[in-house]
């Protein structure tokens, strides 16, 4: 088991954005948060990675056999715009693990900014700044991403990239919980939590609790 969460809710300010949300998240799955806007689904991944108070319930990461750090990728790039392209990878730590120049080139041509290796990130695309951040899942060792809204920015070659690393990360055996407003295509099947179920002010949706996608 990669995360299992009990009986957890979150709030803000006086208002709780959902309560009693239980789940596990399994080596080799995917799952899918949704919801409306405010429904609290960045406050839910910044709580599990341990970025966000939690007001009840509990959260827990891996097994006796197997010790999980997840990599988080947050709604932003986190990208330091008076850094280069490659400053930003080299000096950006994964997990307390540095990477060497080798890796960190190969990374970078594999997100399409091969020659951007020097260019300050100021100068840089939306849609590139994005890529800078997502080189970072290649260098990680994590066996679960955690990724809040990754196809922003990017266009529709740089969405295919991502939908065919998120599979094959997948397919390896590692797991992926994810928040997206695109359809995404592929071939495995996301698990949906929908956190409209656990608030205490829902609004219309279309999918159940926790479902699979037709």
């Amino acid at each position: 088991m990669i995360l299992s969460v009990s009986s957890l809710g979150l709030r803000r300010s006086e208002r709780w954005l959902f309560r009693d949300l239980s789940f596990q998240l399994q080596a080799g799955e995917i799952i899918q948060v949704v919801g409306p806007n405010g429904s609290g689904k960045t406050s839910l991944l910044r709580a599990l990675c341990g970025l966000l108070y939690v007001a009840e319930g509990e959260i827990n990461w891996g097994s006796d056999e197997l010790d999980v750090l997840p990599f988080y990728q947050g709604h932003h790039a986190a990208v330091k715009p008076e850094l280069t392209v490659f400053e930003n990878l080299k000096l950006h730590p994964l997990g307390g693990r540095f990477f060497s120049d080798r890796q960190i080139d190969k990374s970078i041509l594999a997100v399409n900014l091969g020659g951007y290796e020097d260019e300050s990130a100021r100068r840089l695309s939306a849609g590139q700044t994005r890529r800078v951040g997502l080189a970072r899942l290649l260098l990680t060792q994590s066996p679960c991403w955690v990724l809040d809204e990754p196809f922003t920015s990017l266009d529709v070659d740089g969405c295919a990239w991502l939908e065919k690393q998120i599979e094959q990360f997948v397919e390896a055996g590692n797991s992926v919980l994810i928040t997206s407003h695109q359809k995404m295509q592929l071939k495995l099947t996301p698990r949906i939590i929908d956190l409209n179920s656990f608030s205490q002010f829902k609004k219309t949706s279309d999918t159940t609790a926790v479902s699979e996608e037709a």
